[in-house]
């Protein structure tokens, strides 16, 4: 979009002609329209690499304060320690799956977000995995919170190398397609160009007006932070109950039947070779873990371990601890039909 027609369009979706408020750097008198601050959802299947898309939007655009909306497991914040945010704000989500919250519970967090006063141009919301994006969506279509807010757009994450798979053992990779406003496919150099190849044109069978674009290096975030004009109204009917029946919104069991989580945290440290070998014989049922580690090993003391583990591939990243900060380990498993005493066993025996 060419600079010149992007400022007419954030000036014709974004202003408000009921809501003005006068501007201490202006001429005395003159009223300035209250800009609406746009939302933006991203969602995808487990693993799809929403976390990091996240950081590197908030990386590329320093000139945005941007509030963060997570989904957190248990009493630990695992996404907030994964997530890069810098000192943009953060706000929690303690239910795990942000479709699950009632929608009044989400919009008090968004109400929560903005009460900081710290002047926030963009609310980036993370679906969780298995989050169905239309009632998310749908809480802030029906919901503006007096014309504060402006929901923008549903990016959803593809992961390009494990998608076909997932789609066999979990529908909702399919259904979080279906209303998304364009499409990104994430790990385009593990998946190789004959993958990427079938993945869009699975993806084009499902949606035949998708809008697929490569998450590369190339990729420009400005596409997200820029805000488009999207017509959701679709949503906000199909959430109602106005498109029929067979609607996503069937109630916790029914979007996440079958799937099952373990959520382990420990302060003893683990042994790093145990806990190698721990994930070399992870269940193939086991198709997402992620938290942060602590190790015995004194030549890691300094740092926590971000673990990522999607389709059988796992990855350990480290960061240095924040001053203060509690020293522990923590993470979440998901799948089906996994035993999870199992794995609580198997975690202890990696303790050192």
């Amino acid at each position: 979009m060419a600079s010149g027609a992007y400022r007419q369009d954030r000036q014709d979706r974004q202003v408000r002609q009921d809501s003005v408020y006068p501007c201490p750097f202006s001429e005395p008198g003159l009223i300035l329209p209250l800009m609406k601050i746009p939302v933006t959802l991203i969602c995808g299947f487990l693993g799809a690499g929403k976390s990091t898309f996240i950081s590197r939007i908030v990386a590329e655009h320093p000139e945005i304060r941007f509030g963060l909306v997570l989904n957190e497991f248990g009493d630990v914040k695992l996404e907030s320690k994964i997530v890069e945010a810098g000192d943009n704000e953060i706000a929690e989500l303690p239910n795990g799956c942000m479709c699950c919250v009632v929608r009044d519970d989400l919009v008090k967090t968004i109400e929560g977000l903005l009460a900081v006063g710290k002047n926030i141009g963009h609310i980036l919301l993370e679906a969780s995995g298995l989050s169905d994006p239309v009632p998310i969506a749908a809480a802030f279509i029906l919901n503006d919170l007096d014309g504060r807010l402006h929901f923008d757009s549903i990016v959803c994450v593809v992961d390009t190398l494990n998608y076909l798979d997932s789609i066999e053992d979990f529908a909702i990779a399919v259904q979080q397609l279906e209303f998304a406003d364009f499409i990104l496919l994430n790990k385009l150099e593990l998946a190789g160009p004959e993958a990427a190849a079938r993945v869009r044109k699975f993806i084009l069978s499902r949606k035949r007006d998708a809008r697929i674009l490569s998450l590369d290096a190339d990729f420009p975030t400005s596409l997200v932070t820029e805000g488009a004009r999207y017509d959701h109204e679709d949503l906000a009917a199909l959430e109602n109950g106005q498109l029929g029946e067979g609607g996503y919104c069937s109630g916790h069991g029914g979007r996440h039947a079958h799937v099952e989580s373990y959520f382990h945290k420990t302060e003893k440290p683990l042994d790093l070779e145990r806990f190698s070998a721990f994930l070399d014989v992870l269940p193939r049922s086991v198709v997402r873990a992620k938290g942060f580690l602590r190790f015995s090993d004194p030549r890691t003391e300094e740092s926590k371990y971000i673990l990522q583990y999607v389709g059988g591939r796992p990855l350990l990243a480290a960061k240095p601890w924040k001053n203060g900060e509690e020293r522990l380990s923590a993470m979440i498993f998901i799948g089906k039909d996994f035993d999870a005493e199992a794995l609580r066993l198997s975690l202890q025996d990696c303790e050192a």
